[in-house]
């Protein structure tokens, strides 16, 4: 397993999140159990196909999904394209291998918040009952009103905003620095209704800073009960318990609503869009176009009557 090592120390050199290389490697790991070979072994595309078939086609489990299996073939395209490029192998066996598409040619199925949903949701933060009593209700409320607020009015990455120092927002210039995907650096513009939020948290973390010390010894913006940095999956489950009664939430769910509501503000300009959300693809960005069911009864119901 040399060469996933020497693999994984490449993607860091790059700046690829934790998250993304635990991704590749549990992929390898799971193409070399199932064909039961080695990375360094000859590998051929008819090998691939037959991988990618049995995960759509397996006799004695669920098939997995076309975002999975996509997954896993970009995966095997983003190792074997560095060994051949690096001289570790000699042949690329992914070069002949697309990704599936599904039938609708969306492979990921978007979740967004409606406005009524999240207003519902700010109701619901307001009432929910804390479950710990070493935990401060006021200061989880404001904490995590305001996490929300970002994600969902600067379209953050969940990485990026457990990342997020305080360094990182510029009060009086109204914008806020993140770093994300493969370091790369972007700015995006504080809304008057985000910096709102911003400042009355960063007010009250102020307040906090002065009788908790893990909050004094802090760098970053948000923080948990113990740690000074609120781990991603820390956030990811704090944003679950606020789920709603019919829909499931999850941090990635407040970026779509970011790229949703900013097509809507912007008419449309995907490129505005792209540049805000950091997406390296305008093709990711124009996923977003696709018009909910409400949007389109909206649009039958707009019709002329007579």
């Amino acid at each position: 397993m040399v060469l996933i090592k020497d693999f994984i120390s490449y993607l860091r050199e790059k700046g690829v999140s934790n998250n993304t290389i635990v991704a590749y490697t549990n992929d390898l790991n799971a193409f070399c159990q199932d064909l039961n070979i080695s990375l360094d072994d000859y590998i051929t595309s008819t090998d691939v196909r037959k991988w990618v078939d049995s995960m759509l086609n397996p006799t004695d489990i669920k098939p997995l999904s076309v975002p999975t299996i996509n997954r896993r073939i970009n995966s095997l395209r983003s190792y074997y394209s560095w060994a051949t490029l690096n001289g570790k192998l000699q042949h690329d066996p992914m070069k002949n291998i697309k990704e599936l598409k599904s039938a609708d040619e969306e492979s990921e199925k978007i979740m967004w918040l409606t406005e009524d949903e999240f207003e519902d949701l700010l109701q619901i933060m307001r009432k929910k009952p804390i479950k710990s009593r070493a935990v401060d209700p006021e200061e989880k409320y404001r904490r995590d009103r305001a996490i929300i607020f970002i994600l969902t009015y600067a379209g953050l990455r969940v990485e990026e905003l457990s990342n997020l120092k305080l360094t990182d927002i510029d009060i009086e210039m109204k914008r806020i620095r993140i770093v994300g995907k493969g370091i790369k650096v972007r700015t995006i513009p504080i809304s008057n209704i985000l910096l709102a939020e911003i400042k009355d948290w960063l007010e009250y973390r102020n307040e906090m800073s002065k009788v908790k010390e893990n909050v004094s010894a802090s760098t970053f913006v948000f923080y948990s009960q113990r740690s000074p940095k609120f781990s991603v999956r820390g956030i990811q489950t704090m944003i679950e318990g606020y789920s709603l009664p019919n829909k499931k939430l999850t941090p990635h769910m407040f970026r779509h609503t970011f790229c949703k509501w900013m097509l809507k503000a912007t008419n449309n300009d995907i490129e505005k869009v792209r540049r805000l959300a950091g997406h390296s693809n305008i093709a990711t960005t124009s996923r977003y176009l696709k018009d909910s069911y409400s949007d389109l009864a909206d649009a039958v119901e707009a019709m002329p009557k007579f």
